[in-house]
């Protein structure tokens, strides 16, 4: 194992023998989401450079940034392929606030004769957890539970995955993406990571967001409002301060930000 696996799992927290087990795939899961950020502060500048393994041990495990899925997914894929887990990697279109191409990035491990979901790149709202890759098959946790429907009425299997966020007191199930179930290769990623960076359709080349759940809830900044969703209520504040922004993104990320970065400054 090469010392960018040993110090990215040492940066999420993932200790014990790196093993193909499904004990350890929800540990790596659990490890990532609730420590790495989803976050596109520096996205543009990350592009520029070229997601490489040197940048992105830079970026997420020197400087304890995080990042978008194509980034984070990146890092994750080196874990996975130490591990020796057996996957594949799918493309998802977003479903909420509205449809988008397809640029998230997620995977699907065979494990056991079983195929499951792993995704650990949409954010706070994202999979709390892992789950199989079975029609209905549901994830349930106090603050935000998951669901999987299969589609096949176009021929190519269609997954949905929905969410009920119970930390906001949500009834419905809500959709937060769907994926064709076929291999995406490494053209389809870089295409979908130059439209999701420069498109000016693309919502995180227009936004600037990161978010982390949290036990009972979750943490997000989006230009500049902070909202925090804890003990069954959500608290939005907008802030316009560049070092009130700076302080409540390494309070609640851990992520040291600078004004530009940020949005605040041009």
């Amino acid at each position: 194992m090469n010392d960018l696996i040993t110090r990215y799992a040492d940066r999420i927290g993932c200790e014990g023998p790196l093993e193909p087990t499904r004990a350890h795939l929800r540990r790596i899961h659990e490890a990532h989401l609730y420590r790495v950020p989803f976050e596109n502060f520096s996205m543009h500048r990350n592009a520029e450079r070229g997601l490489t393994d040197e940048v992105l041990h830079e970026v997420i495990v020197e400087g304890r940034r995080g990042g978008i899925c194509f980034e984070t997914g990146r890092m994750m894929e080196r874990l996975l392929d130490a591990c020796g887990f057996a996957y594949g990697i799918r493309l998802g279109s977003g479903c909420d606030p509205h449809p988008t191409p397809a640029t998230h990035q997620v995977f699907v491990v065979e494990l056991d004769g079983e195929r499951l979901l792993f995704d650990i790149g949409y954010g706070a709202r994202g999979p709390r957890g892992v789950l199989p890759l079975v029609d209905g098959a549901e994830l349930a946790h106090p603050a935000l539970s998951t669901r999987v429907r299969l589609d096949r009425a176009s021929g190519a299997p269609v997954w949905t995955v929905s969410v009920k966020e119970h930390a906001v007191g949500a009834a419905d199930w809500q959709d937060i993406y769907r994926f064709v179930d076929v291999p995406a290769g490494e053209l389809d990623l870089e295409m979908a990571h130059f439209y999701t960076t420069s498109s000016p359709h693309s919502l995180l080349n227009r936004h600037k967001v990161a978010s982390i759940p949290t036990a009972d809830g979750r943490v997000s900044v989006r230009d500049g409002h902070l909202t925090v969703v804890a003990d069954g209520r959500s608290t939005t504040t907008p802030i316009t301060e560049a070092a009130e922004l700076q302080e409540a993104v390494g309070r609640h990320f851990g992520l040291a930000v600078s004004p530009r970065d940020l949005g605040l400054e041009r």
